[in-house]
């Protein structure tokens, strides 16, 4: 796992499309914007689909 330090404002790039702000910092809460194509499906991990966590896993194996 790859764990990152980043400012209000700061944003960093995961992968050529994807682009991570960090939009609020609070006690208890980081909030995040994502920019993405709109290809680029985006879970909440507590939501993921069936389907789509058991193809996570078959790709992590």
């Amino acid at each position: 796992m790859l764990v990152l330090s980043r400012k209000l404002g700061q944003r960093f790039q995961v992968g050529p499309d994807v682009r991570i702000t960090i939009v609020k910092i609070d006690k208890n809460a980081v909030r995040i914007g994502i920019e993405a194509p709109g290809d680029v499906t985006i879970y909440r991990e507590e939501i993921v689909p069936f389907e789509a966590e058991e193809g996570l896993k078959i790709h992590a194996a």
